[in-house]
């Protein structure tokens, strides 16, 4: 990318921003924003961590709605149907058994197969621990900076990010051997990165960042965008996610601005 083209780009996120503060409904805003300016990937301390954040972003994903799931979350249901997330004991679970006895209670995911991909991720992990000790020494191998503060960072971030993705590629990881499902759990558990998902596509496509919302390619180049805008600005790509999703209208996020934001 030349240079011109990305001080657009960074001057297009620099109105995206200005517009959403200019609306923002306070504590609430501040509150989010903290938050996701403070996450860390110090939240893996395990493989089981790992295994339990699998579980939970495959819960939310196809459409699920959040609010249902959050609900049964909160419940604890799924920690007993998947054995409290313990690697060795879920990957030798049976899906039509799990099916049978906790269907109903767990129905907010949405899709039965869904208790396959869990299981399968626990298959998987269990491989790579057999291989390299630990999915988190894998992760800790491949050298993914976890805050980026140089443009060599983001560099050495989408390097890593290329080798964990072929790895859990041949070890057919569900979901997550996906650019855009990675990026999501990367970003879930603190790492300088973004979900280039349909609302940051759009409102990326409506500032001429990329010409289409669809693709690896426009997708990877957004979220590098983002986190050379983040390193310039001395703020995290999660931070100016949040501004995307509000200035896109991403259900969840709307009632951090005021009304008239959307009017």
């Amino acid at each position: 990318m030349g240079k011109t083209e990305l001080n657009q780009t960074f001057a297009y996120i620099d109105l995206i921003r200005r517009k959403v503060d200019a609306a923002r409904k306070e504590p609430e805003f501040s509150k989010r924003l903290g938050e996701r300016a403070q996450r860390t990937p110090a939240s893996l301390r395990s493989d089981r961590d790992v295994l339990r954040i699998f579980a939970q972003l495959i819960a939310y994903s196809q459409n699920a709605k959040a609010t249902l799931v959050s609900g049964m979350l909160s419940k604890g249901i799924f920690e007993t149907a998947f054995r409290d997330f313990e690697v060795g004991q879920v990957r030798l679970l049976k899906s039509a058994a799990v099916e049978a006895m906790y269907w109903d209670a767990i129905s907010a995911i949405r899709f039965k197969r869904k208790i396959r991909a869990v299981i399968s991720s626990a298959e998987s992990l269990s491989s790579i621990q057999a291989k390299y000790g630990s999915f988190t020494e894998l992760l800790d191998r491949t050298g993914i900076p976890p805050i980026l503060r140089s443009e060599a960072d983001v560099e050495r971030f989408w390097q890593g990010f290329d080798n964990l993705l072929l790895v859990l590629k041949k070890e057919q990881m569900p979901f997550f051997r996906r650019t855009t499902s990675l990026l999501h759990f990367l970003l879930s558990v603190g790492y300088d990165c973004i979900k280039p998902d349909i609302v940051v596509m759009r409102v990326a496509k409506e500032g001429k960042m990329v010409p289409l919302e669809t693709g690896d390619d426009n997708r990877r180049k957004v979220v590098r965008d983002i986190q050379l805008y983040s390193v310039d600005r001395h703020i995290r790509p999660t931070v100016v996610d949040l501004y995307f999703l509000i200035y896109g209208g991403q259900t969840g996020v709307t009632q951090l601005v005021h009304p008239w934001f959307y009017a």
